[in-house]
């Protein structure tokens, strides 16, 4: 059995996602960094300020699920 994906279980729990190609974008909250740290795969992760919204994110680089699934699709066809 597979350990879910952080983006997988930042999805299941509700928390609001966006990204930017394979970085996965996450909105500061104590639910988001408490998934994080028990993911515990010492993600590292850097808050900023949405330029869009004005709240805090974070950024967790290359977490974006959906984007590695979509390379390894393109991969089998080449």
């Amino acid at each position: 059995m597979t350990t879910p994906s952080l983006y997988t279980l930042l999805l299941e729990a509700g928390c609001k996602l966006d990204h930017h190609e394979s970085d996965l974008y996450v909105l500061d909250t104590p639910e988001a960094r408490a998934i994080i740290e028990a993911h515990g795969t010492g993600v590292p992760c850097a808050a900023f300020r949405s330029q869009v919204d004005g709240k805090r994110w974070l950024d967790l680089p290359f977490h974006f699920a959906p984007w590695w699934e979509h390379r390894q699709q393109l991969r089998r066809t080449l």
